[in-house]
């Protein structure tokens, strides 16, 4: 076999012909991201959590109560249909995660209000769970709010007060909170445009390693610096022209499925895209010219870009991580490819904006000739590691 191996001819092992020989290869740069883009969408489909569990501890049991609890569950986001008798067996419920909030109201609840004293009804939600619990106490404040004030204007029309001052006294002030970049609050357009490019950079870095491994294993690498890129510009060029294709594409899919519109020039993406694709295969080549070894190098790729999604600054400031991890997030190309579609597409920032990530991608391609020089002769094929 490695007869074989060493009379292959290197000019012949092309891009093209590592997609027709890895049919794992193949799955990655071509239908895989796509596929996983769409399921995505499908998962995220609604935009906006519903008919999360709130149990509900009702130890008034008055008019005024039950029109509380209509309230809350007339909420799209809240399902408030999980009643307890008693607020024991309401916390046990809780502690099991049979609901996700508790809501308890106390006895007297009607008469106070009836009698203006605020009554104050008790809601418990946990916080572990992020993104239920910001939206399930959001939903909680927002119905409260409402049901407080048109209580309000009832009881002051009860005392003599006219229609438009039982309102104006009931609620001075109505405050009304718009997301300015995402007036829907559609968590769709917030997690799968950030998430889907997190995992692309990992097909990046995997499609690259397997190409270049595929490579070394087939015949050696020609000894001269001109000699070995022109060889690995014929391996890489058609991986790299069809993952950028793939970022496109789900452009694309954003706006057919989820309507999102930059508001500046998609062409800054395009670029952003080709830099993205280089700089990954650049850390991608070093990381392989470092450890020589195909799994090694899948591991410490692996380790390298994990936390893609939770530091590059979209659901948790970068601002507020420690020092750790904003260098960490500093070293993932996908850091900077984010900060420029935030600042493309929600912002439609001048040029002046766009240059730094823009440039900090090029910086990426600084150790690529390093690494194309320290990048070892030939592997041996390892049986255990070939995949049938």
């Amino acid at each position: 076999m490695r007869s074989q191996v060493a009379n292959m001819e290197p000019n012949k092992l092309t891009g093209c012909r590592a997609l027709r020989s890895q049919p794992w290869l193949f799955a990655l740069v071509g239908w895989l991201p796509p596929l996983m883009t769409l399921l995505f969408i499908a998962v995220f489909e609604l935009g906006t959590p519903q008919s999360l569990p709130v149990g509900v501890v009702d130890l008034d049991h008055t008019s005024e109560s039950r029109a509380l609890q209509r309230y809350l569950d007339a909420s799209p986001a809240l399902d408030m249909r999980h009643p307890y008798p008693s607020a024991r067996e309401g916390s046990e419920a809780f502690q099991r995660a049979e609901v996700l909030a508790l809501l308890i109201i106390p006895q007297h609840f009607g008469r106070d209000l009836r009698m203006s004293l605020s009554p104050k009804a008790v809601a418990f939600y946990n916080s572990q769970y992020l993104l239920a619990g910001k939206f399930i106490s959001s939903a909680l404040t927002q119905s409260s709010m409402n049901f407080a004030a048109e209580a309000g204007v009832v009881l002051r029309l009860g005392q003599g007060y006219a229609l438009p001052q039982a309102v104006a006294a009931a609620a001075p002030v109505r405050p009304q909170i718009t997301s300015l970049y995402n007036s829907g609050m559609s968590y769709a357009r917030f997690l799968v445009t950030t998430i889907t490019p997190a995992l692309w950079q990992i097909v990046i870095v995997v499609a690259t390693l397997l190409t270049l491994c595929w490579r070394l294993e087939k015949a050696p690498l020609p000894d001269t610096f001109s000699a070995r890129s022109y060889a690995l510009w014929q391996l890489l060029m058609p991986i790299s022209l069809l993952l950028w294709f793939q970022g496109l594409l789900m452009l694309g899919l954003y706006s057919y499925f989820l309507g999102w519109s930059p508001e500046d020039s998609i062409v800054w993406l395009a670029v952003g895209m080709a830099l993205m694709v280089l700089a990954v295969q650049s850390m991608a080549t070093l990381i392989l010219s470092a450890v020589a070894n195909k799994i090694r190098a899948l591991s410490l790729c692996a380790a390298y870009l994990a936390p893609a999604f939770a530091f590059m600054g979209i659901t948790f400031p970068r601002g507020d991580m420690n020092m750790l991890a904003r260098v960490w997030g500093n070293l993932m190309p996908s850091t900077h490819y984010i900060e420029l579609q935030v600042a493309v597409a929600d912002h439609g920032a001048p040029l002046a904006t766009l240059l730094p990530p823009l440039l900090i991608l090029l910086l990426f391609l600084l150790p690529f000739p390093l690494a194309i020089h320290a990048l070892p002769k030939q592997l041996t094929i390892n049986p255990a590691e070939q995949v049938s």
